[in-house]
């Protein structure tokens, strides 16, 4: 339950960056709710299974791809610093 908790304060963490700065570079912005889309696929897999996590593998999953979607975003932003 406690990883359940943290892994949804991570969530509203990534989802405040991510609202908080527009992807301007396209690829990037797709790449990002792409593993956004991800996330939401493999959360949905976990409660078709009733909470049963695959082993913690699932959760591992969803840090990486959120880690993801923050370097996504730091990518973007040094893009923009550095090429306009």
């Amino acid at each position: 339950m406690k990883k359940i908790v943290l892994a949804s304060l991570s969530a509203a963490l990534v989802t405040t960056v991510a609202l908080a700065y527009e992807i301007h570079h396209p690829n990037l912005r797709d790449a990002h709710h792409e593993a956004g889309e991800a996330i939401h696929h493999i959360e949905a897999a976990a409660a078709a299974n009733r909470g049963i996590e695959f082993g913690g593998h699932a959760e591992k999953a969803i840090d990486l791809l959120r880690h993801a979607q923050e370097e996504l975003v730091e990518g973007d932003m040094y893009n923009d610093a550095h090429h306009r």
